[in-house]
């Protein structure tokens, strides 16, 4: 929801690209990045050219050509350097609608990467296939590796986890906490 007082604080303006360039998942094109900051921040368009113009000048944002006629913005060494500074200068009500554009811009690609299977040799004739599943955040559900013996076995494992990844998610979660058992709280890890 975009947050309805009008911010023309050059600086905040500042930190709000800088936070944005830093949460995206790529370089990204110049439409996208004005979309993502004023469709969730009453910024006026003036004030945010002015603004990502300086952070290109200070060297905070690089700008580059993709092909003829795609420019893309990307975030600097010198920018990611003052990471920690803009998790405090950035307000929450502001970050959060950032955040989910952000995801919804890259959502079918993170699906996509959502999922890895890959195979391992371990000796002569040995493998492993090694799983991982990630959510939509980009944080990790499942990391698992299975001994499969052959590398014919480990590619029939790889495949079937990449074809059947949530399923396998929820069948371990039912396996390790049953809806119908309670674990005593003294339980030791």
């Amino acid at each position: 929801m975009l947050y309805q007082k009008e911010i023309d604080d050059s600086v905040l303006i500042q930190f709000i690209i800088l936070y944005t360039l830093l949460h995206v998942d790529e370089p990204v094109r110049y439409k996208d990045l004005v979309s993502l900051v004023l469709e969730n921040c009453n910024i006026n368009f003036n004030d945010f050219q002015i603004s990502l113009d300086n952070l290109i000048q200070t060297g905070h944002v690089r700008i580059f050509n993709e092909g003829p006629d795609v420019k893309k913005y990307e975030i600097t060494p010198k920018g990611i350097g003052i990471e920690d500074f803009l998790r405090t200068m950035v307000p929450i009500y502001i970050k959060e609608p950032i955040d989910e554009s952000i995801k919804q811009l890259y959502i079918d690609k993170r699906r996509a990467e959502a999922v890895k299977a890959n195979i391992t040799p371990l000796r002569k004739n040995e493998y492993t296939a090694d799983f991982e599943l990630l959510d939509e955040d980009r944080i990790m559900l499942m990391n698992m590796s299975l001994y499969a013996g052959s590398r014919g076995e480990a590619e029939k494992l790889a495949k079937y986890f990449k074809a059947h990844a949530g399923e396998i998610y929820e069948k371990i979660i039912e396996i390790f906490a049953p809806a119908d058992k309670e674990f005593p709280d003294d339980t030791d890890f």
